[in-house]
């Protein structure tokens, strides 16, 4: 496992099984038991903390990265890898993981 890849999970309840994409930084993964996750839609909504992924590492349809819901998932509700997102595109995503935990100060200098 490795961060950008695209697996599809079953995080429960209501949101069932569905795309995530792992944000965890990859030198951690292995000596975690839950993961860092943003859950992947294909209905975007326009939020500024959503990114367009359209079919990007094989996914079935045009799909979008929601991150104002990120969450830890653990390890065994991971149920099939689908592909893997390239760094553009996993730069893009952080950018937005940034503003969505409003973190944009701590990277300014004063």
């Amino acid at each position: 496992m490795e961060r950008g890849e695209v697996w599809q999970a079953d995080l429960g309840a209501k949101a069932g099984k569905r795309p995530v994409v792992i944000l965890t930084r990859s030198g951690a993964i292995p000596y975690l038991n839950k993961l860092i996750v943003a859950e992947i839609t294909s209905h975007g909504k326009g939020y500024s903390t959503e990114v367009d992924i359209d079919q990007k590492a094989n996914l079935p349809m045009p799909s979008f990265v929601q991150l104002d819901n990120i969450q830890t998932v653990p390890r065994p509700r991971f149920e099939e890898l689908i592909g893997t997102l390239d760094g553009a595109t996993m730069k893009r995503i952080s950018e937005k993981v940034v503003h969505a935990l409003n973190l944009e100060d701590a990277f300014s200098t004063p």
